[in-house]
């Protein structure tokens, strides 16, 4: 799943609520009346059919409330037990990202909370169905051409008012809506935020720091010491927990014998500088790339195969690893899974760059030092890609600032703040800036062992379908001011290096991911080992999806 960076198809970035069917209501601007609230939006609606949605109305620039107005969606789904103990606000990340992610999750990961809990959704200003942010210009092959038109374009929509779609002005919506929520009925409320929104919820801290009685920060990017620049070289760090872990699974370790960074670091030089595995058909900007959706995305048990079949590069070698380069990299795999389309307002590129380069790089890498470290990493963006970042700097970066950006939170609200330990775009190793804001003794770190990025939605356990995160966040919020129980640690799943004989014939055209003949798999037979075998498939759809919708 992403929360924190995707990428934007152009053509997907559209621009306007206007003209969309089945518009919720509006609630006007006014703290001491309550919402009014309605039907929600397709994607807002829960499969239980029981929220509701409002567009309130929030000013544009919170120093000039009087001034021109912008819309925020909110979506409201009640308590099933009818006796609320409380609210939870959810935060999306990106930052871009819909909300609507957290409305699609009432059934299934975050159904603990939905029977004593009022759940509510905030959409960020500038995404979805909020006053959306999107390019009016068609499509270009010039990149640079494309954003700069795209800019000018909105600069001269909004002026500088378009420098008001940022983190401090959001986090006052936050402040403005839980207190609206509470005109009729007075409930504790607490914020969730996940990756970028754990950035929005600091900000929230410091616009409000008796906002709630509570946040939850899961997969934490700090106000302070870190940055998208970093993105690479985390990446690398990860890899080496990754590799520590793979050393500890019975089958991965007999593989690499034990030394699995060593071993993947050296034959990856080697191959960068063409001296292995010459029929190869992944390129070192592909095999990076793979090894970044891989980690992203945890699938070790393929990324970890596919170095070991590297390593030996033998003939079914070959024949393996560029079966696995056609699933990727040449369509196969998303004709297989026939991936549904993109929500053309689940996403705003432009918000995007806008906060990406004016509010989360406090530390800076320039192109050069970027471009060197990928040049035998194991895991980089693609160098087009590199090159692309720099270009929305210019554009989009150096637009506005404010007295909150790059400055820590400080507050005394009960936190608890959650993070995975193979998490390459928030990384732990990253958790004691946040701790060293921390203020009183009951804000709190719990560190999940062998876990990706978005604890509450990844920390499966070995039995029952509740995750590991929400158990932690459920017993936190429940009594603040005890020690949250954290039992369910000791039964995570964990990584996963071994592929499933059916993803093995798929990705590899070999019954074992690791060993053994492989044969050549064009996309004739990957359709007819899909169709032969349709209940193998469904389990095993996760697995490609998460390997090709990118």
């Amino acid at each position: 799943m992403h929360f924190l960076v995707k990428t934007c198809v152009l053509a997907g970035c559209l621009v306007s609520t206007s003209g969309w069917a089945n518009s919720p209501v509006k609630s006007s601007f006014n703290q001491y009346l309550a919402f009014d609230w309605g039907s929600c939006p397709s994607q807002f609606q829960s499969r239980d059919g029981s929220n509701e949605c409002t567009l309130a109305q929030v000013p544009l620039n919170w120093e000039e409330p009087e001034s021109k107005q912008i819309e925020v969606l909110v979506s409201k789904h009640p308590a099933r037990s009818g006796n609320s103990r409380g609210q939870i606000w959810f935060l999306q990340g990106g930052p871009g990202g819909s909300g609507s992610f957290f409305v699609n999750q009432f059934d299934s990961t975050l159904a603990p909370f939905t029977n004593d809990y009022d759940l509510y959704v905030l959409e960020h200003r500038g995404v979805g169905w909020s006053t959306h942010l999107g390019c009016n210009n068609p499509p270009a092959h010039d990149y640079q051409a494309y954003w700069q038109d795209c800019f000018d374009d909105l600069y001269n929509q909004w002026g500088e008012g378009l420098y008001q779609f940022n983190t401090t002005s959001a986090a006052k919506d936050l402040d403005y809506v839980i207190g609206k929520s509470k005109v009729l009925d007075w409930q504790p409320s607490h914020v969730y935020g996940v990756s970028y929104g754990t950035f929005w919820a600091q900000r929230f801290s410091q616009v409000a720091p008796t906002g709630a009685q509570s946040l939850i920060l899961d997969s934490v990017f700090p106000a302070t010491g870190a940055g998208l620049d970093l993105w690479d070289e985390n990446y690398g760090k990860i890899f080496t927990q990754l590799s520590h872990y793979c050393d500890q699974d019975a089958l991965c370790s007999s593989k690499f014998h034990g030394q699995a960074e060593q071993t993947i670091r050296s034959l990856l030089k080697r191959v960068f500088n063409d001296e292995h595995c010459p029929d190869l058909a992944f390129i070192r900007d592909e095999l990076q790339a793979f090894a970044t959706v891989s980690m992203t995305r945890s699938v070790e048990q393929i990324l970890m195969p596919a170095f070991y079949r590297l390593a030996r590069c033998n003939s079914d070698d070959v024949v393996a690893l560029n079966n696995l380069h056609q699933f990727i990299l040449k369509g196969e795999g998303r004709e297989l899974v026939q991936l549904p389309a993109k929500d053309p307002l689940g996403y705003s590129s432009v918000l995007a760059r806008l906060i990406s380069n004016n509010e989360l790089n406090d530390v800076n890498r320039d192109l050069t030092a970027r471009l060197a470290f990928c040049q035998d990493a194991v895991a980089c963006y693609p160098t087009y890609f590199l090159l692309q970042k720099e270009v929305d700097k210019t554009i989009w970066g150096n637009r506005y600032s404010d007295q909150f950006i790059y400055q820590n939170m400080h507050h005394y609200m009960p936190t608890l703040v959650i993070n995975g330990d193979v998490d390459p775009q928030t990384p732990h190793y990253d958790i004691p800036l946040i701790q060293a804001a921390f203020t009183n003794i009951n804000q709190r770190y719990v560190e999940f062992q062998q876990t990706e990025h978005g604890v509450v939605f990844v920390s499966h356990m070995s039995e029952g379908a509740e995750t590991c995160g929400a158990q932690v966040m459920m017993s936190f919020i429940n009594n603040l001011w005890s020690e949250p129980d954290t039992s369910c640690l000791s039964n995570l799943k964990g990584l996963n290096f071994s592929a499933s004989e059916f993803e093995s014939l798929m990705l590899f055209g070999a019954s074992d991911a690791y060993e053994g003949t492989a044969q050549t798999m064009a996309l004739e037979q990957r359709v007819a080992l899909k169709q032969a075998q349709p209940a193998q498939f469904t389990q095993a759809v996760g697995t490609f999806a998460r390997l090709v919708d990118w």
